[in-house]
């Protein structure tokens, strides 16, 4: 996951749904993964950074894979998208960069946005 973060929120609301959809309670998923439903709580709210071994106890209780919970819950950072940009143009001609950063400025000049 280089260049990846955790959106904790993401995560959490992950989690709450699948538990949902097997008709636990907080206070049930807790006692099966024999975590606190304080933590359970805090993890579903996005408030904590659970642990891999956690993030397994609760995805095998759930029944479902870590992916379902972590790979919607990731974002690609600004700094990995300069870093494939970057990786891309130092493969292109010096002619090619000039023209993407003529079109950069033409974009920074417009009310283009996001």
């Amino acid at each position: 996951m280089k260049d990846k973060i955790i959106d904790l929120n993401s995560m959490g609301t992950n989690i709450k749904k699948y538990r949902k959809q097997k008709n636990l309670t907080q206070e049930k998923l807790a006692l099966l993964t024999d975590l606190s439903v304080q933590y359970i709580g805090n993890i579903e709210r996005g408030n904590t950074t659970a642990s891999i071994e956690t993030i397994m106890k609760i995805c095998y209780i759930l029944e479902i894979s870590p992916n379902q919970v972590l790979l919607s819950a990731t974002e690609t950072t600004s700094n990995a998208l300069i870093n494939q940009v970057l990786s891309m143009l130092s493969r292109k001609s010096v002619s090619f960069v000039k023209h993407i950063i003529a079109y950069i400025n033409l974009l920074d000049n417009t009310t283009y946005k996001n």
